[in-house]
């Protein structure tokens, strides 16, 4: 049976985006992520992670170094009952022509590999940047957008159903739907 989904960008949705964020001395929550978390879970949705991480491309760190991240983000939200079944990510530069970098949909697939199959209809892709809102939009997934320096609302060429302030209020908005 195919699984619904919440497809979370990483760097300013769930953690405080400082730049280029690999080493766990930079990681830091955004506050009331976790309680968000815990509600898509409550809600029966599975929670994916999809990641741009062009610092690799460009040798800012390597591979290794983001897996050991993402091991300790797991771990940090093991340990306040959160799970994280499935993490997808782009190692490619911003000027890729790959099909994994959002806001292409190439990342759903790795997600589907590590999850099976998944209701886009009736998943969420929740991010900070325009990419994150086309990503969703390429998959068929409803879309929510955090409010970031990143954007401006009334320059967004296509909108999504939900423009937010935290992951918490949309996590809010969407289980309340």
């Amino acid at each position: 049976m195919p699984r619904n989904v919440i497809f979370l960008d990483r760097d300013g949705t769930i953690n405080v985006d400082h730049g280029y964020v690999f080493k766990k001395e930079d990681w830091e929550l955004i506050p009331k992520v976790p309680e968000a978390l815990k509600l898509f879970q409550q809600a029966g949705y599975a929670l994916a992670i999809i990641t741009n991480q062009s610092g690799i491309a460009y040798h800012y760190y390597t591979t290794h170094d983001m897996r050991r991240l993402h091991d300790f983000m797991v771990e940090q939200l093991r340990q306040q009952g959160i799970t994280t079944p499935a993490i997808a990510f782009c190692p490619h530069d911003r000027d890729s022509t790959c099909d994994c970098r959002k806001p292409r949909a190439g990342m759903a697939r790795h997600i589907e590999e590590q999850i099976g199959a998944i209701n886009y209809p009736a998943s969420w892709t929740i991010g900070d940047k325009v990419a994150d809102l086309g990503f969703g939009q390429a998959l068929g997934t409803h879309t929510a957008l955090i409010r970031s320096s990143y954007w401006q609302e009334e320059r967004l060429t296509s909108a999504p159903e939900l423009v937010v302030d935290s992951l918490y209020e949309a996590a809010h908005n969407i289980v309340t739907l």
